[in-house]
């Protein structure tokens, strides 16, 4: 089977719950809401194919839409034709929803969703009570397990299952039970035993395959089951000559699988993609052969191959100075926030750039950066970059922690989270015309960050970072914190405030100043908000600013009106006989999972040397949310 675009799924409850409004019933009382109608009609669609006789729309049940959706897969409709009436819940921003079939919402619903409370069809849960994208995960949850269990039993028995729940369920409420029932009459005991955990334990299931060896005679294949519940796996062997032989490794086996010795060239797990399982990356062997795909751009990822991303960039910094370079992103998996957490696999990145420095015409220099889940269930993520410039060297390591209760927008209307962040850095800077010569610095670093974010674009955000480190002029502290806080009024008109605050010690290093003007290299020196060219000359040691804005909505782009200001204390002399910094202007900004942003602070009081106070300017920007 192939697969397109896998994130596919939580883009559409991304977007949908970002553009989604609340339902609303006309006068007949049809939803308006596509994806509302869309689960009425999958749902009576799937009672009258399973014959379900009885009057009881008032009660729901995961599994009429699981099976229409498993009916519409297995009979062709579904390799080619997107839910009709879905398309207006994702803005047309997300071109590959034309691609978008059952099929796809199998593969990821199978995976990175069954990692956490999203997939767990429990008798308790009152489906009809459940918000409108709850039930649609259930209903996709529900098709990825019944398809594992048609491929796993046949046809033919699953039809017995399917005609017992339906004639021994009383109501829908009790349909996954008689489901479990029938398996243990119709089926092993085992096998009912592991679908009863598959619906109900909320845990992941993965099979990886291990290793491949050459015996003198036979061929050995080692495999292993993860996770809490697992099915049994078809193995798929490719010969050298093109040659194709299918193997079951059992529910209940645990060791090696011997096959008869022949010149293997792949060996692949669950070919056709039955299994409701975690990752599938680790199904093939050899583990990169014909599974690496070059992707130029901002493509999206798959969830098969090891994917490499190409991403040309120019931009310029406050000086005036311009920068090219190129960026390089590989990795495993499906990287899904904000939609949830991160599942993304061994991420690589490698940038390249160049620019025009004070000493020489043009200079090249790069990052490599890795970050890997060290445990996904605990949201514990890793990160380590070396970065080496003409004037700049350095390393940097530190783990990521989600802590306290969180919510995602494919979990209802609401995003949330809180989490915490620490790293090591050292960093060396030794070009004598623009820093102190042979400059090394030592940092450690802190940062909190919670983020409370609603379908209708409502965003409380809030940050704060410490960082202690010695320098060259001895030990050195940076205390940083900010609040956003963004809403849309009326449905058309979307404004906001920022504020930000800090400190730091005199003895902080130039490159960690806050007066720094390089933006690129350290985020602890960016004057955030600010949309004015203003260049501060002199070290500081406290700062304050604010930035307020509003504007109107015009099909995905935001003409804005914006003023902001920052007082900063940069000769010692205190807040009340200091000068403060303002701007203000227009301009565009479109806001989804990225903000793009071209602006004109017409006005601002401290303009750089050589401009008046009125002039036209603009700035630019690109930031990946969140």
């Amino acid at each position: 089977m192939h697969i397109k675009n896998l994130a596919n799924l939580l883009f559409i409850f991304f977007a949908g719950s970002l553009a989604g409004q609340t339902i609303t019933l006309d006068s007949t009382g049809t939803p308006e809401h596509p994806l509302e109608l869309y689960l009425s009609e999958i749902d009576e669609m799937g009672r009258t194919l399973s014959n379900w006789e009885a009057d009881s729309l008032d009660q729901g049940s995961w599994f009429f839409g699981s099976y229409a959706m498993l009916l519409l897969s297995n009979n062709g409709k579904g390799e080619n034709v997107p839910f009709v009436g879905l398309e207006t819940v994702v803005p047309s921003l997300w071109s590959d929803f034309k691609y978008m079939t059952p099929r796809y919402l199998l593969e990821l619903a199978g995976g990175a969703l069954s990692n956490g409370n999203l997939m767990s069809i429990r008798k308790d849960l009152i489906f009809n009570k459940l918000r409108t994208e709850e039930r649609f995960i259930l209903e996709v949850a529900g098709f990825s397990y019944l398809r594992m269990l048609q491929g796993t039993i046949g046809d033919s028995l699953f039809s017995v299952l399917v005609k017992d729940l339906i004639q021994f369920s009383a109501d829908p409420t009790c349909i996954t039970d008689e489901l479990i029932k029938s398996m243990s009459t119709h089926c092993c005991e085992e096998l009912a035993i592991q679908f009863e955990k598959a619906l109900t334990s909320s845990r992941w299931s993965d099979v990886e395959l291990d290793y491949v060896k050459t015996r003198p005679d036979s061929i050995e294949i080692g495999i292993k089951h993860l996770g809490v519940w697992h099915f049994p796996v078809e193995v798929l062997v490719i010969s050298t000559a093109g040659d194709s032989i299918r193997y079951t490794y059992g529910l209940d086996q645990s060791t090696p699988l011997i096959i008869p010795k022949l010149d293997v060239a792949e060996v692949i797990l669950d070919a056709d993609h039955l299994l409701a399982e975690y990752y599938r990356y680790n199904n093939r062997w050899p583990r990169l052969r014909n599974n690496v795909h070059i992707q130029p751009f901002g493509a999206l990822p798959d969830w098969t191959s090891y994917r490499i991303t190409v991403n040309p960039t120019i931009w310029s910094d406050w000086d005036g100075e311009k920068r090219v370079g190129v960026k390089l992103t590989s990795g495993f998996g499906v990287d899904l926030w904000p939609a949830y957490p991160s599942d993304y696999r061994h991420r690589i990145s490698l940038e390249l750039n160049g620019h025009s420095p004070y000493d020489s015409s043009m200079s090249w220099g790069g990052r490599i950066s890795y970050g890997h889940p060290i445990n996904l269930d605990n949201r514990l993520f890793s990160h380590l970059m070396v970065h080496y410039y003409d004037d700049w060297t350095g390393i940097s390591m530190g783990i990521t922690r989600y802590i306290g209760k969180q919510r995602f927008l494919i979990q209802g209307p609401r995003l949330t989270y809180q989490r915490v962040a620490v790293a090591f850095e050292f960093d060396k800077y030794a070009d004598s015309l623009i820093w102190n010569h042979n400059q090394s610095i030592r940092i450690l670093k802190g940062s909190y960050s919670g983020l409370s974010l609603t379908k209708q674009g409502d965003r409380i955000y809030l940050r704060s970072n410490a960082a202690s480190g010695r320098g060259p002029l001895g030990n050195f502290s940076i205390i940083k914190a900010q609040a956003d806080l963004t809403g849309v009024f009326w449905g058309w008109l979307a404004g906001g405030i920022q504020f930000v605050t800090g400190f730091q010690s005199e003895s902080t290093p130039d490159p960690y100043q806050f007066t720094h003007s390089y933006v690129w290299q350290d985020g602890m020196a960016a004057i955030p908000n600010f949309r004015g060219q203003t260049k501060l000359t002199e070290n500081t040691t406290e700062y304050m600013g604010l930035s307020i804005s509003s504007g109107y909505w015009m099909k995905g782009i935001q003409l804005k009106l914006f003023t902001s200001g920052m007082i900063v204390d940069m000769n010692k002399v205190g807040w009340d006989v200091v000068k403060p910094h303002y701007a203000a202007g227009f301009g565009f900004e479109h806001n989804s999972f990225f903000t793009a942003g071209l602006y004109f602070p017409l006005w601002q009081s401290h303009p750089l040397e050589g401009e008046e106070p009125w002039a036209w300017r603009y700035d630019a920007r690109l930031v990946w949310n969140l």
